[in-house]
């Protein structure tokens, strides 16, 4: 498992904080609720409205199918050196 620590002024540690969650439609890093709770970082707009339609219930588990296919994207983005 990972670690990450804080970037921006060393406010917090976070095991595993660079795993990538999802909900099926966003993904995110696990640290970045600490960079939300710490220091207020905005979160985009589609995002909140995303979540508030779906009342910020969990999310149901990925497929196979779908894990690999962020995997595959996440690797696209990481080549072109967007990530």
């Amino acid at each position: 498992m990972a670690f990450s620590e804080d970037v921006l002024g060393n406010r917090f540690t976070c095991s595993g904080g660079p795993a990538l969650m999802s909900d099926g439609a966003f993904f995110w890093r696990l640290d970045a609720a600490d960079y939300v709770e710490h220091y207020g970082v905005a979160l985009p707009e589609e995002f909140l409205a995303h979540g508030t339609a779906r009342r910020w219930t969990t999310a149901r588990p990925l497929t196979r199918e779908e894990i690999i296919e962020v995997d595959d994207r996440l690797g696209e983005l990481r080549r072109a050196g967007k990530l």
